[in-house]
């Protein structure tokens, strides 16, 4: 089966005055160039959700995170309803950093899953290990996995693995790594989801710019990109895009 291939852009917390620069030239190459086989999404701050997805129809856009209730008294914190009611199609869920940060665990995580499954968001649910956990690496990649509910419409499911040592760091895995860790993840959501894995989207994420996207994006078990830094910079998100048609 033929999976979709996707490049998604997580701003985190950045571009918070005018982000309008970067989406013009990206909804503008889209439209000029219409030879991307790839699904670009756009997961800016909060903030800029609501004007966005009304402003660029041509646009995928998703939150970066989504609080595991529809609603109540959870100030500061953004439903997965918030986000479909506003255009949104995508919700980004799990990443290092609030695993980190905001110490989410796999009961959290689990229930944040199935909310966003119910407002029929797409999910990208991304796992990883440290640099001192690369020996344990297919373990923690089974733990992280197990957060997934059993019972699941596959359909709204990517997984992104980005190994957390290489985010931000300017430090890739090599091409075997990247595939090793990719045919063991698609193993593990095989034993889970049988023949409905099938249609699961993998993607990598983690330092990746214009100069090794290529070579990522030509792996044979990645099916595209999460990308953080160079996002910000519309040239060179747009290389990134083109580069997953080669």
């Amino acid at each position: 089966m033929k999976r979709n291939k996707y490049v998604i852009a997580n701003w985190k917390m950045n571009i918070t005055k005018s982000p309008h620069k970067v989406i013009d030239g990206v909804s503008k190459h889209l439209l000029k160039t219409k030879k991307n086989s790839c699904r670009v999404v756009l997961c800016p701050p909060f903030t800029h959700l609501a004007t966005l997805s009304t402003k660029y129809k041509n646009l995928d856009f998703g939150g970066q995170d989504c609080h595991q209730h529809n609603e109540g008294a959870f100030t500061g914190s953004v439903s997965a309803y918030m986000l479909k009611s506003i255009g949104c199609n995508y919700v980004i869920i799990g990443h290092s950093e609030r695993r980190n940060y905001q110490k989410e665990s796999n009961h959290e995580l689990r229930m944040k899953l199935i909310v966003a499954e119910e407002n029929k968001l797409k999910i990208v649910f991304c796992i990883g290990e440290k640099l001192n956990q690369l020996k344990i690496r297919d373990k923690i990649l089974k733990k992280q996995l197990s957060a997934l509910p059993s019972s699941f419409n596959t359909k709204n499911l990517i997984i992104a693995y980005e190994p957390v040592w290489a985010i931000g760091s300017g430090k890739t895995p090599s091409v075997d790594e990247i595939d090793r860790a990719h045919i063991k993840i698609r193993n593990i959501l095989n034993q889970k989801y049988k023949r409905k894995s099938t249609n699961i989207s993998i993607l990598y994420g983690g330092s990746v710019n214009s100069k090794n996207s290529s070579n990522i994006l030509g792996i044979k078990n990645v099916d595209g990109a999460l990308v953080g830094g160079a996002s910000l910079d519309k040239k060179e998100f747009c290389k990134i895009i083109d580069s997953s048609s080669r």
